[in-house]
């Protein structure tokens, strides 16, 4: 049986912060990204303050690959951890490798290059499928940078899809989930840019 939500039940479930994962999930993703930072900086004095920049997109792709690493295969302290997501977020995320040389020195020093290559394939496997997505999605050629600037819709595509599945009217839906995320402070892209480009998501996961 199927169950479509009105547009004030819509509006009701978006507006509620504390029961909504959209704006907590931003902020969380963002607190994340400053926690790698601070502690690399903490243990090994290597500053990575530029990952702040989009510290949330950065949250949306690694954040995932912290559960991978926390997964049991793997024996690492935190600091580790925190290291080898580092050098994780910068070859994922950014084109430069100017602060990789500090990184992958410490990397290799710690004795944690497998743990950082595994790491980095399950990581290229999910930018690349998050990227032939928003491709698929927006239906045009972007810049790399552009196309990555989004992944901190990665951890909750599965949220965004649930409403798609229960509402009738996109266009509103699309707003509100913008408005919702928007509203965390957290994420660098436009309201009407993001509102449409998560329109395009809704429509494609109906």
């Amino acid at each position: 049986m199927e169950f479509l939500i009105t547009e004030s039940q819509l509006r009701t479930l978006l507006s509620e912060e504390e029961k909504s994962q959209l704006g907590s999930y931003m902020k969380k993703l963002n607190t994340f990204t400053k926690q790698i930072v601070n502690q690399v900086f903490k243990s090994y004095g290597i500053n990575l303050r530029m990952l702040l920049t989009w510290g949330t997109s950065v949250g949306g792709l690694v954040l995932p690959l912290d559960y991978f690493l926390r997964s049991g295969e793997f024996n690492l302290t935190e600091e580790q951890r925190g290291l080898v997501l580092a050098g994780l977020a910068f070859s994922l995320f950014f084109e430069t490798k100017r602060p990789m040389t500090k990184l992958f020195s410490q990397i290799k020093k710690e004795g944690l290059q497998d743990v950082f290559n595994a790491g980095l394939r399950k990581g290229e496997d999910l930018k690349t499928a998050f990227i032939d997505f928003i491709s698929s999605v927006s239906q045009g050629s972007k810049a790399f940078i552009d196309t990555i600037a989004y992944s901190f819709l990665i951890p909750i595509i599965a949220d965004i899809s649930s409403i798609a599945s229960g509402t009738q009217d996109i266009d509103e839906a699309s707003i509100l989930i913008a408005e919702r995320l928007l509203s965390s402070g957290v994420i660098l892209i436009s309201s009407q840019t993001l509102s449409e480009l998560i329109k395009k998501i809704l429509k494609r996961l109906r």
